[in-house]
């Protein structure tokens, strides 16, 4: 588990999280209202070189970024359970030419992939937020050895990984 002290390092944190992506990775955000989860897809889509106004698309269910690696950003809040997550397209949501973030990813269970990386966020003060990282597979679990060696001490201890 790790701690990030302002929006900003939120944002840095998904910044390094992005150089660590690549198509057909899904990210699961998990957390309350206010816990960063947006922030953490402003920083990975900057990261990723891509849309620099990134918005929650809790309206629309997903919003996908154009780029070299697209990046598909969907809101779950809305959702309650497997039946109404099954009538977005399961196939294209999660392609494997494309980066998936789920904010809300708990309102998908039953319809994640095995292998996908985790992000618990929580509200710890006014700009504190703390981000715990787990890896479901061989892949997931690479991303989160890779971000325990890119992560600076400054933003507290390190994730760790787990299966």
């Amino acid at each position: 588990m790790l701690t990030t002290r302002s929006p900003e390092e939120t944002q840095q944190f998904g910044e390094r999280l992005a150089a660590q992506l690549r198509a057909g990775d899904v990210v699961a955000l998990i957390g309350d209202l206010g816990s960063g989860k947006t922030t953490m897809i402003q920083g990975l889509a900057r990261g990723l070189g891509l849309a620099s106004s990134v918005k929650s698309p809790t309206f629309v269910l997903l919003r996908e970024y154009p780029g070299l690696v697209p990046l598909v950003h969907i809101d779950g809040y809305r959702l309650e359970g497997e039946s109404s997550v099954v009538w977005l397209d399961v196939e294209w949501v999660f392609s494997p030419r494309k980066i998936t973030v789920i904010e809300w990813a708990d309102r998908f269970e039953g319809v994640l992939p095995d292998e996908r990386l985790e992000l618990r966020l929580a509200h710890r003060s006014t700009n504190q937020r703390s981000i715990a990282l787990t890896g479901h597979g061989a892949r997931a679990q690479a991303v989160v050895r890779a971000m325990q060696q890119a992560t600076p001490s400054r933003t507290g201890s390190t994730p760790k990984d787990s299966a």
